[in-house]
């Protein structure tokens, strides 16, 4: 039996596990999703040896926030929808995302079910992390978050990975497996620096509601069925518009140019990049019930 730093370890693998997150947060444990992934191998190195840089990570991270911090009674808790700790002094909502500008909300999303990637708490401080390695912030999703913190003033600190980058780089530890772990969790830098589109917006799909009682598009094909058509659809009344696409993309960038270029005639309300466009894509041969409705935002296909 082995003991260290109060705890006791079977044998030394047993420790570095415990370590790497073996008692609260395995950095081991299968993520599914890319973005999960990556934060979370992040959570563990912060979490790694009782929080042992922790104190160091907020105090380079947020310098002015975090100078009234009291680190003691730390802990870190991922994938918990409301904070595991009672109220604090102080609390924030920090928001990680290769570029700052937020996602204007859609009424079309639902985002009370937001689950926040993490909770990081203090004797006097809790902050709830929100992590996009792609694209920017959602602004309906930060929302959500500042309500489970439950003060109306919460600050929202919006940070981009660069700064995350620039704070683990300016740690100080003697500790080896620590050193190793930061070194190649730096290596990714640039696995967060995705090219933003023209538009400056995420291409995303943000519902997937019928709207056939407002202005629509129908994109027509497959990998079988080419080329893809677009058919202009309101009040019933159907038009073809186009019907030498190459595929489903190609078919949104004409769509979105389309209604760019003739947005003072069509019924619908313009709001720039972030004026919603539905389309519903029928695949020829494929189950009627599989056909779908979607629904994006023109800056996400505009090509500019």
């Amino acid at each position: 039996m082995l003991k260290v730093d109060g705890y006791e370890f079977h044998d030394k693998f047993s420790m570095k596990f415990q370590f790497l997150g073996g008692k609260r947060l395995n950095i081991f444990q299968y993520q599914e999703q890319e973005e999960d992934h990556y934060t979370h191998i992040l959570m563990c190195i912060l979490d790694y040896k009782n929080q042992l840089i922790l104190p160091q990570f907020l105090k380079e991270l947020i310098p002015q926030e975090s100078l009234d911090f009291q680190h003691t009674s730390l802990s870190i808790h991922t994938r918990k929808k409301f904070c595991p700790q009672p109220q604090k002094e102080y609390e924030f909502v920090i928001g990680i995302a290769p570029y700052k500008s937020g996602l204007p909300h859609s009424e079309l999303e639902d985002n009370s079910g937001s689950i926040p990637y993490a909770w990081i708490c203090g004797e006097n401080f809790n902050i709830l992390f929100e992590f996009k390695i792609r694209g920017v912030l959602d602004e309906g999703q930060i929302s959500a978050h500042k309500r489970l913190i439950g003060k109306e003033d919460v600050q929202v600190i919006r940070l981009t990975w660069d700064n995350i980058m620039e704070s683990l780089e300016e740690i100080k530890t003697d500790d080896e497996v620590l050193r190793y772990l930061l070194q190649n969790f730096l290596i990714l830098k640039n696995k967060f620096r995705s090219k933003r589109r023209s538009s400056g917006m995420p291409k995303e799909i943000i519902g997937h509601i019928n709207k056939s009682d407002e202005l629509y598009f129908i994109i027509t094909g497959s990998k079988s069925h080419k080329p893809y058509k677009v058919d202009k659809v309101y009040n019933d009344k159907i038009e073809l518009l186009q019907d030498d696409l190459s595929g489903v993309t190609a078919a949104r960038k004409y769509i979105a140019q389309y209604v760019n270029q003739n947005k003072d005639s069509l019924p619908f309300d313009y709001s720039g990049d972030a004026t919603v466009i539905n389309d519903f894509c029928v695949a020829p041969g494929r189950a009627e019930k599989k056909n779908q409705w979607n629904q994006w935002r023109l800056g996400s296909f505009l090509i500019k």
